[in-house]
């Protein structure tokens, strides 16, 4: 005869099998997920959905040896599971919705029609003059000078703070960039070797090559800050294909 005890021990049992198949899933794109989301936040929600898994199957096994104690214990451990899974969630909404608003720093008559540009190394003063009447911000390793011009920006860095993005996230800058940008923006790009250095130069070019793209789509522009000396010819040749030299 079919008790309730029976029907409340399959439910739970169909429960753990698909709670099974979404964390195998989870596996499966773990790498797409660290890509996007970043390590911490990654680490933080597979820990917290295991734990919750684990509370689960200490669920089915007591309803299998019903104990008190076991009955205490996954409740204990799903209510850990949900909070840890809730405060890596809090990484994840910032990320998606972070964004940065450009400004006009300098007004004057535009000179410099929308487009993708090149140029060397140069004081954040003579940028400004190049992108008179423009909207900006920058995406920079170095924010402390441009926060002094009040040029709204972009952190490319490890380091936990509202504006930064880790320079191996290449997704979620490219998104947070894009966001950002509006008709008649440039982006002021002051971090190529950074990114290069973490992602390799492939990987890089292609996230400039995507960005480019969509922000000419979009009537914006870029100036990407380049120094010819400490890049291969071959990869200064790749750009030089893509880009256009300002006062080279």
């Amino acid at each position: 005869m079919i008790t309730y005890e029976h029907v409340e021990l399959a439910a739970e049992i169909v429960a753990l099998v698909s709670l099974t198949g979404a964390v195998y899933l989870l596996v499966t794109l773990r790498g797409v997920l660290r890509e996007f989301l970043g390590v911490s936040v990654v680490r933080g929600i597979f820990f917290g959905v295991l734990i919750f898994w684990s509370g689960y199957l200490i669920n089915v096994l007591n309803n299998v040896f019903p104990l008190e104690l076991l009955k205490i214990l996954d409740d204990v451990i799903v209510a850990i599971g949900m909070g840890i899974i809730a405060l890596s969630a809090v990484g994840v909404k910032r990320q998606i919705v972070m964004r940065v608003k450009p400004r006009v720093i300098l007004d004057g008559e535009p000179g410099l029609p929308s487009g993708a540009y090149l140029v060397k190394p140069t004081s954040p003063q003579g940028l400004l003059r190049l992108l008179l009447g423009k909207k900006i911000f920058a995406v920079t390793r170095r924010p402390q000078i441009y926060e002094p011009l009040g040029v709204p920006y972009i952190w490319i860095t490890n380091v936990d703070h509202p504006k930064a993005i880790s320079p191996t996230r290449l997704a979620p800058l490219l998104h947070t960039i894009i966001e950002s940008a509006d008709n008649d923006t440039f982006v002021i790009f002051d971090g190529l070797n950074y990114l290069i250095l973490q992602n390799g130069f492939e990987s890089t070019i292609k996230f400039l090559m995507s960005l480019k793209d969509v922000l000419l789509e979009k009537g914006a522009g870029i100036v990407l800050i380049v120094d010819p000396e400490t890049l291969e010819k071959k990869h200064i040749a790749i750009l030089e294909r893509e880009f256009k030299w300002i006062l080279k």
